[in-house]
């Protein structure tokens, strides 16, 4: 082999060794995705023996290899069709898929159709779970979403609910709805027999609402009405309950909004918190009713809200003045617009001496036991000390082994490039 044959194979080698060096020294990574994966269907309702079509989405990541497992009643449904390389066992489906190019072509949006026969009325689940990669062959950290459907027309449903109902002998004074449903979607917050408040924005080209309301008792009387030729701007859609003996009833409101602007009817908290104490549950922007329990000491609660909308305005009620046992707290937000608004109802109970007396008792043998695991926890810890320090010392040689082949590499280079130009120069003799 010549020279000039050398000196290339040489840098050959040296950018070889560059590109190796590279990614080791800088530890080459990539963020992993995050993505939203659903199953949805195009209507609702559906009559027995009707096909269902559903869909399998991918939002916010793209994805060039996955495993999807659909779980559905097979009481009810009957898996029909959909891709290839589908394993049907039992209640649940297995759907394999990858990019044959390589990961050129990842999916995102839909990812497959599958279609089913409905069987039996009722109520059937479709449930999505599966793992899913991008084209860094990294598994997308992914969050599932299911969808609900009804087989059955309307009157059947009803009926199926009505005879159960009758087989629960239920009392005659009762005068709770046990379903509220309507043909539009977004009311909040979820459907509760307790709760008797309920709001919904809509477009300006609805002029009707179907209102689906059955009593936990099936003999009880229920008359709706508002939900009829809606104008634009606020509609009050009533639902009472008369029980069936007459002695007790219920009045269910909607409140709706029809706006061609969401955002001035916009009536949502973004936060709500009171100081010192948690919410019981969570705050939720559609959810609208709270408990708290608070200390026997305190006479007032400070409570930060703040709507999702800053144009609209929050009165608080009842936060002052509060006395032992139950006290309710209401926060009313009226929207950009004037007259649409929502209540959010805090119930408060107080502490009685008493009750606080075992509260605080509480507190302290729970702080015991907690540091009696801190204490248990940091001899275990000490335990772990000379291995953690180990670790350390072997990381700091490590580095030392970087920073020594870091200069080796800048010296590989400039010998390189001294050899590049010895080579340029031979060539051109």
């Amino acid at each position: 082999m010549n020279i000039k044959n050398k000196i290339k194979t040489l840098i050959c080698i040296f950018f070889v060794l560059l590109f190796i060096s590279g990614c080791w020294i800088c530890n080459i990574s990539y963020a992993q995705s995050t993505a939203t994966v659903s199953v949805n269907s195009s209507k609702e309702i559906y009559e027995e023996n009707e096909e269902i079509e559903v869909t399998v989405l991918i939002e916010n990541a793209k994805t060039v290899a996955f495993s999807i497992y659909i779980y559905f009643d097979n009481l009810k449904l009957e898996y029909i069709s959909g891709p290839e390389n589908v394993n049907v066992i039992e209640n649940h489906i297995v759907y394999v898929w990858y990019d044959k190019t390589g990961g050129n072509t990842p999916l995102e949006g839909e990812l497959a159709k599958f279609k089913f026969k409905a069987k039996e009325r009722g109520i059937a689940t479709f449930s999505v779970n599966g793992e899913f990669y991008d084209n860094q062959n990294k598994q997308i950290e992914t969050n599932f979403k299911d969808v609900q459907i009804m087989i059955g027309k309307e009157q059947t449903i009803i009926n199926d609910i009505t005879e159960e109902n009758n087989a629960k002998n239920l009392q005659t004074n009762n005068a709770n709805l046990q379903v509220l449903r309507l043909d539009r979607e977004g009311i909040t917050p979820e459907f509760k027999q307790d709760i008797y408040k309920y709001y919904l924005t809509i477009p300006i080209d609805v002029e009707n609402i179907n209102v689906l309301a059955i009593g936990e008792n099936p003999n009880s009387i229920i008359d709706i009405k508002g939900n009829k030729n809606l104008i634009t701007g606020l509609n009050v859609i009533t639902i009472n309950v008369l029980s069936e003996d007459k002695t007790q009833s219920n009045v269910y409101t909607i409140e709706v909004t029809k706006t061609d602007n969401e955002n001035l009817a916009n009536t949502s908290l973004e936060i709500l918190a009171v100081e010192n104490v948690l919410l019981n549950p969570p705050f939720d922007p559609n959810n609208t009713q709270y408990n708290i329990n608070v200390s026997n000491e305190l006479s007032s609660l400070n409570i930060f809200a703040v709507p999702e909308n800053p144009d609209a305005t929050v009165k608080i009620d009842g936060n002052s003045n509060l006395n032992e046992g139950n006290n309710l707290i209401s926060i009313t937000v009226t929207a950009q617009n004037g007259f649409s608004k929502k209540l959010y109802v805090l119930n408060v109970y107080k502490r009685n001496y008493d009750e606080e007396i075992v509260f605080q008792n509480e507190q302290q043998e729970n702080i015991h036991k907690l540091e009696e695991i801190y204490q248990l926890e940091k001899t275990s810890d000490n335990s772990n000390v000379l291995q953690k320090e180990n670790e350390t010392k072997d990381n700091e040689k490590f580095d030392e082994r970087k920073s020594i082949f870091g200069i080796f590499l800048l010296f590989f280079i400039i010998v390189a490039l001294l050899v590049s130009i010895l080579y340029f120069k031979l060539k051109k003799r």
